[in-house]
């Protein structure tokens, strides 16, 4: 099947895949040839890609999914690949998250939805979304 990944940065990935695992606001859900259409929310979290016997693991935040005629288009905010991110960036992004958590005055659902993707980038690099495909 045909996945593309689109941001706003432009086409992130344009490619054949054999089956995927992504996260969606009500849990995570795979996808293989000829799997029923279905459009859903994309949540921060760990996108799993596997083609050929060869894996692939990204980062992706929130977006959008469309899944139709055995082609997957996500649209979302951003995608990275699990070499790509900067551990020590990762882990300074989710202390920064936090202690806004704990201001007063401050955007509570911006303050929440930095927290989540802070957290799934550092859970992409660190492994820990393996429970998800194992």
């Amino acid at each position: 099947m045909k996945l593309t990944i689109l941001s706003p940065r432009g086409k992130l990935l344009d490619s054949e895949t054999d089956s995927l695992i992504m996260p969606f606001k009500r849990g995570y859900i795979g996808v293989k040839d000829n799997h029923q259409s279905m459009t859903g929310l994309i949540v921060p979290g760990t996108l799993w890609i596997k083609n050929n016997n060869k894996e692939e693991v990204r980062f992706i935040s929130n977006g959008f999914a469309e899944i139709k005629d055995n082609r997957v288009l996500l649209l979302t905010d951003a995608s990275e690949l699990k070499n790509e991110i900067n551990k020590k960036r990762a882990e300074d992004s989710l202390k920064r998250a936090k202690v806004r958590m704990l201001e007063k005055n401050i955007n509570k659902k911006r303050a929440e939805d930095s927290l989540k993707r802070a957290k799934a980038r550092l859970n992409v690099v660190q492994g820990d979304f393996l429970n998800v495909v194992k």
